[in-house]
């Protein structure tokens, strides 16, 4: 099982884009709601009293601080946009997930690998309600403290942000358009059946080894369900209450709910998560009759948008991470016109 292992989606998608963690960037408030009990945003500063976009994006899974410091001292972060080069027309903000400090140095243990401690906050609350939650309670505030321009409230997702934002535009009516970059459409437990299938066909396992992991996976999924509120049993280094907030619902179930303007954007080499689930989307979209999705894919980019193309025997590569987020912006600029 353990090639199966190796295919683990949306738990660690951490995303080096060399940003500075510069606080002159950011202004960065608390907020407490019962439920959610107190939790940091962080937005973009302006001088500027003109009305402007609200921009709110949904970084992937794991417990690392928006911005962390590697062994080199450099810090990078987990959010792969280029915020400098749209906060002169967007406000944008990032939201720390529960109990997790905005910005901290990364741990290593004795095989160099880099982690961050956990803590018992994160470990009883993260889930796909809280950061669904915690970005419509987010948006509601910052309407009221900044000029925003409430024709353009945006919640863009990646990686496991991909599935919580279409949930957040089914909570908050004031958002106007939604994008989901690298995030499966269906069950993301289905995703692992989907792979040990796969694996099947490729060769790469016997029938019979992919049927040993088909059988282990459901007894591992029953036992999610069974309990899916507890905090104290994990399965792949997630809580019970983890997988089953983010599996109870389907991000496409929460798209098909929208009548705004949702822009999906996959990468066909994606291995955190196989595409086929992403297609699906778009098929049952037509086969309801909406049309208000638009389906981007990138044929040869892996889940971090990073393209590899051979060429006259050559492979290339290159990161095509901006011109993404680039083609989502213009995106929001035209849709509907």
């Amino acid at each position: 099982m353990h090639r199966l292992l190796g295919l683990l989606l949306l738990l660690a998608p951490l995303l080096v884009h060399g940003q500075n963690a510069a606080n002159e960037l950011f202004q960065h408030y608390t907020l407490h709601r019962p439920q959610l009990k107190s939790f940091d945003i962080h937005v973009t500063k302006s001088d500027s009293k003109a009305k402007r976009p609200l921009l709110v994006y949904l970084d992937g899974s794991g417990n690392f601080p928006l911005y962390y410091k590697t062994k080199s001292g450099r810090y990078n972060s987990s959010v792969p946009l280029n915020i400098s080069k749209y906060a002169k027309d967007y406000y944008i903000v990032v939201i720390s997930k529960p109990g997790i400090p905005f910005k901290d140095s990364l741990r290593y243990d004795n095989s160099g690998r880099r982690y961050y401690p956990e803590n018992n906050t994160f470990k009883q609350l993260y889930s796909l309600d809280w950061r669904a939650e915690a970005a419509s309670a987010t948006i509601d505030y910052l309407v009221k403290k900044l000029p925003i321009d409430t024709r353009k409230v945006i919640v863009m997702g990646y990686s496991e942000g991909s599935q919580v934002a279409p949930r957040v535009a089914v909570l908050n009516k004031k958002v106007t358009h939604v994008i989901c970059m690298a995030g499966n459409a269906l069950n993301q437990l289905y995703d692992f059946l989907l792979a040990a299938r796969l694996q099947a066909e490729q060769q790469q396992l016997s029938r019979i080894e992919s049927q040993r992991i088909v059988d282990s996976l459901y007894t591992e999924y029953a036992k999610i369900y069974r309990s899916p509120k507890a905090v104290d049993h994990t399965w792949y280094g997630a809580t019970y209450l983890k997988w089953s907030s983010f599996s109870r619902t389907t991000p496409l179930e929460n798209m098909l709910r929208l009548s705004i303007p949702i822009l999906y954007i996959a990468g066909g080499r994606d291995d955190n998560q196989t595409i086929m689930s992403m297609d699906y989307a778009k098929l049952e979209f037509l086969r309801q009759g909406k049309s208000n999705l638009t389906y981007r894919v990138y044929p040869d980019c892996n889940h971090y948008f990073q393209e590899e193309k051979t060429v006259d025997g050559v492979i290339k590569k290159s990161d095509r991470i901006d011109e993404v987020h680039q083609f989502a912006i213009e995106w929001v600029t035209t849709v509907g016109k």
